[in-house]
């Protein structure tokens, strides 16, 4: 999926708009106004500190400044908006009786729902950010969306900046909270789907992608970029299913045929991964058999060696004679101990791999029905880069394949003739060769195309290694130059 980047615009609040046009003088004289109802607003609140209407009154002159677009006025008291909203609750709470709010504190109340406070804490959050200062922006925007809980703009910022500043719990939990007020960004819901992906929690991060999908039906890189979560989460059965559908839809979509081969590949891949891991248990409990004989032989050897140096007894006539034969003999009875007690531990090395391998029969029946399933695979497989190929000729992944496709064919009979004893290979070498030429040639037009397309330097090495086995010298010596 293409790179979708997160951008935070200034915010330009309705109360302020104009201060962008005004000229300098008007300009200043709002700096001088604001100025003035701060310092007026102190001291008005130092002489009655309990009335309501001064708090809200010096609450308002302070969201003034915070609130202003002018960065350097508005930083000469970066806490300004937290303030403001300190004066506001004072204000409530000395206008609230049993319960009951006053003219002052319903005031109050409506500044909120006009989003007063959260705009002013917004203008600050913006300011930060564009000065680089992304933990002070965060502390600013989260404050922002406190405010005013069902503000898609404010959760939307406070995760994008938390994001910026490697806060992925506090970005997660802004960007959950934009969608459930409604938040539709599509840069937002890639983002949570990011950080899901992340974290390892895969469903969470396929879940934000499909509702991503069904708000935004037609985006291809959003359908791209859940085709390749589902590759990074080894979901290969769930990409097959997509990519199937998608080229159902589009038949002429050359790239998704290409990776519908690619897919089944790599399925096959695992399935040979299952039939090996399978094997190799049974090789474990082979070996062990192997190693039981070759112990017992050993223990049986010293055995022997014991009744014959025992027998030796008979015939020993001093007791210095026979005080020697003892010595050979306990030494011997001794080996034969330390023998038995390795063959005890390849006994319990068998019995574990047994375990381990599970019943032969099952194991058999196991692999055959995995070997079916290589075999239907693989024998698809030319189709998809074939329908790849009829939408784009030269598509240079679709020639590769096909040529990869028979190339491995020939490598499998290679190894086979190579493994072959001088008995075997008079009997069906030959044989083995003559379809191992079938196989190189199959696979020549395709690895020649393909190299036509783009002069890869893996690739050039392949054909060399084909014309070697094709005793090809003419083809060899001109890929050469």
């Amino acid at each position: 999926m293409k790179k979708l980047l997160l951008s935070l615009f200034t915010v330009a609040l309705a109360m302020n708009a104009s201060f962008g046009q005004a000229e300098k003088a008007l300009v200043d004289a709002q700096k001088k106004n604001i100025s003035e109802a701060i310092k007026k607003s102190d001291e008005d609140v130092k002489k009655a500190p309990t009335k309501a209407r001064l708090w809200l009154t010096r609450s308002q002159a302070y969201l003034d400044l915070a609130s202003f677009p002018d960065s350097t006025f508005a930083l000469s008291n970066p806490e300004a908006a937290f303030q403001a909203l300190e004066f506001a609750n004072e204000a409530i709470k000395l206008d609230t009786k049993d319960g009951k709010k006053g003219s002052v504190a319903k005031e109050a109340d409506q500044m909120m729902a006009e989003k007063k406070f959260s705009n002013a804490f917004l203008n600050m959050g913006v300011v930060k950010y564009q000065g680089k200062d992304y933990k002070a922006s965060l502390r600013y925007m989260a404050k922002a969306s406190e405010v005013a809980p069902n503000d898609t703009i404010t959760a939307m910022y406070t995760g994008v900046t938390a994001q910026l500043c490697q806060e992925d719990k506090i970005a997660l939990a802004a960007y959950e909270k934009y969608m459930s007020i409604g938040g539709k960004d599509l840069a937002i819901l890639y983002g949570l789907s990011q950080i899901y992906k992340n974290n390892k929690d895969e469903d969470k991060a396929l879940g934000i992608i499909e509702k991503a999908i069904a708000i935004y039906p037609s985006n291809k890189d959003l359908k791209g970029e859940k085709f390749n979560m589902l590759i990074a989460f080894n979901r290969i059965d769930q990409a097959i299913t997509q990519l199937t559908q998608t080229t159902a839809n589009d038949p002429k979509d050359g790239i998704s045929w290409l990776n519908l081969g690619l897919l089944y590949e790599n399925k096959v891949a695992g399935l040979n991964d299952e039939i090996r891991k399978i094997q190799d248990k049974s090789t474990k409990v082979q070996e062990a058999d192997r190693r039981l004989a070759a112990q017992n032989d050993q223990i049986s050897a010293f055995q022997d060696e014991v009744k014959r140096t025992k027998a030796k007894l008979k015939s020993a006539t001093t007791p210095k004679a026979k005080a020697s034969v003892n010595s050979q003999v306990a030494s011997l009875e001794a080996k034969v101990k330390e023998l038995s007690d390795v063959l005890k531990g390849i006994q319990e090395e068998k019995a574990a791999a047994s375990a381990a391998a599970g019943d032969a029969a099952a194991n058999k029946a196991k692999i055959d029905e995995l070997t079916a399933k290589v075999k239907e695979i693989r024998a698809n497989l030319p189709g998809y880069y074939t329908k790849a190929l009829e939408v784009d000729a030269n598509n240079y992944d679709a020639l590769y394949q096909m040529g990869a496709y028979y190339y491995n064919d020939a490598v499998e009979i290679k190894r086979q003739v190579n493994g072959m004893d001088m008995n075997e290979y008079k009997k069906t070498g030959k044989d083995l060769e003559a379809k191992l030429a079938v196989k190189y040639n199959e696979a020549l037009p395709y690895f020649e195309r393909g190299y036509k397309v783009k002069k890869d330097e893996d690739l050039k090495e392949i054909l060399k290694q084909v014309y070697r086995e094709l005793k090809d010298e003419a083809k060899l010596a001109e890929l050469d130059k």
